[in-house]
């Protein structure tokens, strides 16, 4: 077995050491991380970025682009379940020769039930069971989607959340020709993103975050790693300055067979 498809097993007992070990001096409260709250209406989901500098060499002559990621969640009439939906957008902002166009947008709207919580180890344990689709909108060949049905059982207090995503991708049919519109437009997709995902945020000295992510497929040695640093900005409650480091496949759902690193600078303006 290859380091590489040894990453999301080394990376499991890594974070669930980091979390036994760590201390706890304080109440857990669910307002600590935005992915977790459950007040009614609309909130937060998933981290709310803006980056105008990003750098992959991936791009010939036009490595340089911007990306931004929008996130919110809705809770349903009070009750257990929500409706979420996140957008994360690729935009060649950089390259005037051709009209500075966006390149890749992926659109991932989410159904999902949250079950009520319960103490454990310091803190508190719950779940999320839920479906969601994700696509970038494309025709054929460059279309990409999936459908996904996961369940994802998360434990936080006030400094950590560990969130584990497992998904079922449900099968679509294979396409009678490559350009068809009907059918599968990537059969293969799991075989580089694997079947979930592993989700670490610490919180520490004066509200600096630390957000890691890791998935894989252990039999293909295939998956990816995103790391995100974010420190507040003076006299800001929701604005903080961030650095984000990804490599490895499935940045973007276009991308998704595609060994890609990235860095990038911006403003997250909630986290």
């Amino acid at each position: 077995m290859s380091i590489t498809s040894r990453t999301p097993v080394l990376a499991s007992s890594l974070l669930l050491t980091f979390l036994l070990a760590s201390p706890s001096h304080a109440q857990p409260s669910s307002e600590s991380f935005q992915m977790i709250r459950t007040g009614p209406g609309l909130s937060l989901h998933k981290e709310m970025f803006m980056m105008p500098v990003t750098f992959s060499d991936e791009y010939n002559g036009a490595q340089t682009e911007a990306v931004f990621q929008i996130s919110a969640k809705h809770r349903i009439f009070r009750t257990p379940l929500y409706f979420a939906y996140t957008q994360i957008s690729f935009w060649q902002a950089y390259d005037h020769k051709h009209s500075a166009p966006f390149r890749e947008t992926n659109y991932n709207p989410e159904l999902f039930y949250r079950t009520n919580r319960f103490q454990f180890y310091g803190g508190q344990v719950g779940a999320d069971i839920g479906f969601e689709h994700e696509s970038n909108g494309q025709r054929p060949p460059v279309s990409r989607s999936w459908n996904l049905i996961y369940f994802s059982p998360y434990y936080f207090r006030s400094d950590i959340l560990l969130y584990l995503k497992l998904r079922y991708r449900i099968p679509e049919d294979e396409k009678e020709y490559p350009e068809a519109a009907v059918g599968d437009d990537n059969p293969d997709i799991t075989d580089y993103l694997g079947y979930s995902d592993i989700h670490l945020f610490y919180r520490f000295y004066r509200r600096h975050l630390l957000h890691l992510m890791v998935r894989g497929n252990i039999r293909t040695g295939k998956g990816g790693i995103v790391l995100n640093y974010s420190v507040p900005i003076p006299k800001s409650e929701t604005s903080f300055f961030t650095i984000r480091l990804s490599h490895g496949y499935g940045e973007s759902l276009v991308d998704y067979n595609r060994l890609l690193t990235r860095i990038g600078f911006g403003i997250m303006f909630t986290k």
